[in-house]
């Protein structure tokens, strides 16, 4: 499931900033020496499901003026764990984690937008 966050898709900043910030709110990079994608591990006990929270990035032709990569984060998308591999429309994600996860975004964005992040 794809989630709107206009303030976090398409916002640049150099690769560290972005690992850095992300590690610190609990994702985990993966993609290896490729594009990083974070992921974040989600458990709603309500209904004893559990759900990743996925941002991928690519990155930019741009650097740093320090020879440092950048990246553009992509649309934020949200999954149940035991449905990674089906059609994402055949199962529901409860409203309430799908507000957690908009909220997590929603920080991330005022990190990452912030302008005391390095240009």
């Amino acid at each position: 499931m794809r989630l709107k966050n206009k303030t976090l898709t398409g916002v640049v900043q150099p690769l560290s900033y972005v690992d850095k910030m992300l590690r610190q709110q609990g994702f985990h990079r993966s993609g290896g020496d490729g594009m990083p994608t974070y992921d974040v591990v989600m458990y709603d006990s309500a209904s004893s499901s559990t759900y990743f929270l996925r941002i991928p990035t690519n990155f930019t032709n741009s650097s740093t003026g320090k020879g440092e990569m950048t990246v553009k984060l992509g649309h934020p998308y949200l999954e149940a764990k035991f449905y990674m591999n089906t059609s994402e429309e055949i199962f529901f994600i409860p409203k309430s984690v799908r507000e957690a996860a908009e909220h997590k975004l929603a920080e991330i964005a005022d990190y990452l937008s912030s302008p005391s992040a390095p240009s």
